[in-house]
């Protein structure tokens, strides 16, 4: 009996630290940054706001064109992006940690573009941590920011071909 009664009160004891932390944690943690995702709010404001646009600016890059030409097109447009963003300053950007380094990570992915098209070699996608860049940046970007998904067509091994 006296076993159980002890079991009793250490859960009850257990629920009433958690519901503490449940209730009381975003008080406490308010103003930090999360480094797995890309969550203050102004950051996060033009980043969506970017990809929109980055979507939209891809959609426009003509099929008819040759793959080179439409491969720069492509990077360009990726250029565009990463400027809008960067346009807000390093200040505020440093409210949000890993947008420096998921910034850095889409340089990446357009430079080795354009090193395989002057290569004339196919496009493999950067590796960090044993994994293709483009799934650390999805996991950034995985609550509320899909369309900052690198999309398919930047990752083809041919840049540029439809």
């Amino acid at each position: 009996m006296r076993t159980d009664r002890r079991v009793v009160i250490i859960l009850v004891a257990f629920m009433v630290v958690m519901g503490a932390l449940w209730a009381g944690g975003p008080v406490f943690f308010r103003g930090r940054d999360d480094p797995t995702a890309i969550d203050h709010k102004a950051v996060r404001t033009v980043v969506g706001d970017s990809c929109t646009q980055l979507r939209s600016d891809l959609a426009a890059v003509p099929d008819g064109a040759v793959p080179a030409d439409r491969a720069e097109a492509e990077n360009a447009a990726v250029d565009q992006f990463i400027g809008r963003v960067r346009a807000m300053g390093p200040d505020a950007l440093a409210r949000d940690e890993p947008v420096g380094r998921w910034l850095a990570d889409w340089e990446q992915i357009v430079a080795a573009r354009r090193q395989a098209v002057r290569d004339g070699k196919p496009f493999a996608v950067p590796v960090a941590d044993g994994a293709p860049i483009n799934v650390r940046m999805y996991a950034l970007v995985r609550s509320g920011l899909g369309k900052c998904d690198v999309p398919p067509a930047l990752l083809a091994s041919e840049p540029g071909r439809v």
